[in-house]
């Protein structure tokens, strides 16, 4: 048997729309759907994302979902936001 390490956090690492389909409303219910799924499968379990200050379309989305900010930075400067799951 193969043992799994621990994780310490789940991250949603990276939802990227094209650039031509973006604004057509695609984000909002992969989002919804993803975030499901990972509930379904990590009940408890906070989640965790990265994103860049300036993607503020993003940043909105996020929030919408009820994400906030860590004040922390990943190792390539993005901002961490949380989703605090109900325990």
């Amino acid at each position: 048997m193969i043992q799994e390490p621990a994780y310490t956090r789940l991250w949603f690492d990276r939802l990227l729309i094209d650039k031509q389909h973006q604004g057509k409303g695609y984000a909002k219910p992969a989002v919804q759907l993803i975030l499901q799924e990972i509930r379904t499968h990590y009940p408890n379990a906070n989640i965790y994302l990265s994103v860049y200050a300036e993607n503020h379309p993003a940043i909105a989305l996020y929030r919408s979902f009820g994400f906030a900010f860590t004040g922390e930075l990943d190792t390539k400067g993005e901002e961490i936001m949380i989703y605090r799951n109900a325990i």
